[in-house]
């Protein structure tokens, strides 16, 4: 080596070492050091290389052009300049370090000096191995980057930007173990280093990095970014060079949405709407060039409307639902499955808002598309989910028949009997026999759901607590009252963990408890659990809570505990909400219809209640469903108005119908035949028929005494027909006795006001 070459390597190896030890200036000295080096290999490759014994004038020559066309381009590749025609530089070099590694190999045997030959062999090969490293190696590369951020000291643009694929690895590493505070965290900070590196920075640029000054600046009944933040997130949205920091804007879309997509799943609706935003704004700050990005926006999108639409905020939900389906037709060339995957949630939406025809014309649409290849597991998968979409539409509709239909379409779909969707699938089938007063079939069903839900790998169990509540209300139906208390037990202890007590999930179970609770007596605690409900579902405002339903059974109550202006009260109330959701001609109706009418013939008031309870019939005659229970209810509803105005044959018809009706649909010793047992009992005690009065009155007696316990005041009312039976018999003392013993389970059940208690009373003799 000659020393020329000797003093040129050492000044490049001592500004290699000032710029490591970041030396103030250093930074430009390496870059003149290297293209000296360059420069003397270039030129000079003759002299440098050229010895006695290496008369080989082109081999110094070719040795001094190769090893600089490498050498002269390595500051622009620490410096992050790399553009694609840097990969050929280093192949010269290549091609000499090989050849003369041949060539040494070929002649290692021969006696003739070839020292001068491995010592360019040994440049060639040093040179090759910085160059091709800095060349390349991939930026992924972690120690490559940490040794280029030592080598631009000085530069803090070109750091940053090594700091950012730093910043990005750990964010994407978050994400893959779905801590998304931690991805958030180093998104942000890639951001922020990659704008550093562009040149980027103020106030505005700072304000963007801040996610803690984004929150804050959201109202806290707001459900949208304000202005001023979301255009802080897109401030830059028209820089020129912001495409090349894309990923970091990606980043931080995906790890917000990790975010909201952990909330949206424990229920914060709010939550989720606040980080979907801050998604979504990311994603749309910058232009990633990019269909897949594009596509994208369709999704996220969708993720914020389907928040409005647990916030019941439908008119923004289906606003949005349709920008993401413009925006995802403007993307795709033509309509695929994410296409009809956006139409259907659309159409849960509409049918959220009880807009049931343009909700079934969305799936239909949707369903369309995926027919047109049913191979695709994923359309199967979503055919059933539009069919089961449609069954639940139809079931709300009161059509029974078509929800049966789609029904059984998604079942022929279902190959997988483990997949929830045909769980689902199997609950609306367990609530169409249900509604048609099926209960035993439903029941077989409901167990069946039940089973298939618990065996779902993953969930939060409220499947299952759903299922429990509908399977309450079956037990109650075939008056398995025990087994209906553990159902809501059950379901009751998952909604509470998932929801909290204050939640109209919860009190949908309660206003159940309660009904359970009125059936078997315990009316002060009904009475409370119906006023919590009331008060939960009035606290949260909006279309999907069952006030109706809950008012009409507090209403009955009322008759019970003697409270008749409340009763009448609550009774209208119940109508009166339900007609601005469903008109009162629907089947799913007439248990309101028929406590209303129960209310006005307690009240005296026999023309309405008698209209009321024709009503019902009426409904139910034009909807196929003749033998409906709540048909049989309204029979006996009207035999007791004719009992009432002395009109015993006709009485006494109607009393014959609904106790036919009730064997068949709940059976001959269901409770709610003993009361129209009872009933009838009492109307032949007035027709002094009354051998067939007391076969009447004691078979209501036996029903009973399966299902109550001895202080239940309907064994009270039974007491006082035996009672009325026994003066009409001319047996006095028999008839004290059973009107005292009425009069004690009375006392513990009711005030001294109410009217059963004064009415026996005066019995007494």
């Amino acid at each position: 080596m000659r020393r020329y070459e000797k003093i040129i390597l050492i000044i490049f190896a001592v500004t290699l070492v000032l710029q490591l030890i970041d030396v103030s200036g250093s930074s430009e000295l390496f870059p003149l050091s290297t293209w000296l080096l360059t420069l003397s290999y270039l030129i000079g490759g003759y002299w440098l290389f050229y010895t006695k014994e290496n008369l080989r004038i082109a081999l110094s020559i070719t040795s001094g052009i190769a090893l600089s066309t490498s050498l002269f381009f390595l500051p622009y590749l620490v410096w992050l300049n790399k553009e694609y025609y840097y990969n050929f530089f280093p192949i010269p070099n290549g091609v000499l370090f090989i050849a003369l590694g041949i060539y040494l190999f070929l002649n290692r045997k021969s006696e003739t000096n070839h020292q001068n030959i491995k010592s360019i062999f040994i440049r060639s090969l040093i040179i090759l191995i910085v160059a091709s490293f800095f060349t390349y190696t991939p930026i992924s590369f972690k120690p490559y980057r940490k040794i280029l951020y030592v080598l631009n000291n000085g530069r803090d643009n070109l750091q940053n930007n090594l700091l950012m694929f730093d910043y990005v690895e750990e964010c994407a590493d978050a994400l893959k173990n779905g801590d998304c505070d931690r991805a958030i965290e180093y998104g942000l900070k890639a951001n922020k280093a990659g704008k550093l590196w562009l040149g980027i920075e103020d106030e505005a640029a700072s304000n963007t990095d801040k996610v803690n000054d984004v929150l804050d600046g959201l109202q806290n009944d707001s459900t949208k970014l304000p202005a001023n933040i979301s255009n802080l997130l897109k401030s830059f949205s028209n820089e020129s060079d912001l495409w090349k920091i894309s990923g970091t804007y990606s980043n931080l879309y995906k790890a917000y949405q990790c975010k909201a997509g952990a909330e949206y799943d424990n229920n914060k609706f709010e939550d989720a709407l606040i980080n979907y935003n801050i998604a979504h704004n990311y994603l749309t700050a910058c232009d990633h060039n990019s269909k897949y990005w594009d596509e994208e926006k369709s999704w996220s999108l969708n993720n914020i409307a389907f928040c409005y639409k647990n916030l019941s905020k439908f008119s923004l939900a289906d606003s949005i639902f349709l920008k993401a389906i413009e925006n995802y037709k403007t993307v795709k060339d033509s309509a695929d499955n994410g296409l009809a995957k956006l139409y259907s949630n659309l159409a849960l939406s509409l049918a959220d808002e009880l807009q049931f025809t343009y909700s079934n014309d969305l799936f239909q649409a949707a369903n369309s598309i995926l027919r047109k290849d049913t191979l695709n597991k994923d359309n199967k998968k979503d055919l059933i989910s539009n069919y089961n979409g449609l069954s639940k539409n139809y079931l709300q509709q009161d059509s029974l028949q078509n929800a049966l239909f789609y029904i059984k379409m998604a079942l022929q779909f279902s190959d997988y009997k483990q997949e929830e969707t045909y769980c689902q699938t199997i609950l609306y089938y367990g609530i169409c026999y249900f509604k048609l007063n099926d209960y035993h079939k439903a029941d077989s069903i409901f167990k069946k759901c039940l089973q298939c839900y618990e065996n779902q790998p993953q969930n939060n169990g409220q499947n299952i607590a759903e299922c429990n509540l509908i399977l309450s209300q079956v037990n109650i139906a075939l008056a398995k009252y025990d087994d209906a208390r553990k159902n809501l037990n059950k379901g009751i202890e998952i909604t509470k963990k998932n929801f909290g007590l204050n939640s109209s999930r919860y009190a949908n179970y309660l206003a159940v408890l309660a009904y359970l609770n009125k059936i078997m007596g315990d009316y002060i605690i009904s009475e409370k659990q119906y006023n919590s409900v009331i008060e939960i579902y009035n606290s949260e405002l909006g279309r999907r809570n069952r006030l109706p339903t809950v008012l009409s059974g507090l209403a009955d109550l009322d008759i019970t505990l003697s409270n008749l202006n409340s009763a009448k009260e609550h009774s209208e109330s119940s109508l009166s909400i339900a007609s601005i959701y469903h008109p009162l001609t629907c089947p799913s109706t007439t248990d309101l219809l028929n406590t209303a009418a129960y209310v006005n013939y307690c009240l005296g008031l026999y023309k309405p209640a008698d209209t009321l309870y024709q009503k019902v019939i009426k409904i139910n005659n034009s909807y196929g469903l003749e033998t409906d229970a709540a048909t049989a209810i309204a029979l006996n509803g009207l035999g007791l108005i004719e009992t009432s105005k002395r009109n015993y044959i006709k009485a006494e018809s109607l009393f014959k119908q609904s106790l036919k009706l009730h064997q068949k649909v709940f059976s001959d010793k269901h409770p709610l035949t003993a009361i129209v047992y009872l009933n009838f009992g009492n109307l032949l005690i007035q027709e002094n028929k009354l051998t067939d009065a007391d076969e009447k009155i004691n078979k209501a007696l036996q029903i009973d005494k399966q299902f109550y316990k001895n202080d239940h005041d309907i064994f009270a009312d039974i007491f006082v027909s035996l009672g009325d039976l026994s003066k009409k018999n001319k047996q006095s003392g028999v008839a004290n006795e059973y009107y005292k013993k009425a009069l004690d389970i009375y006392v513990k059940k009711f005030d001294d006001k109410h009217w059963k208690i004064i009415a026996t009373r005066n019995k007494i003799r």
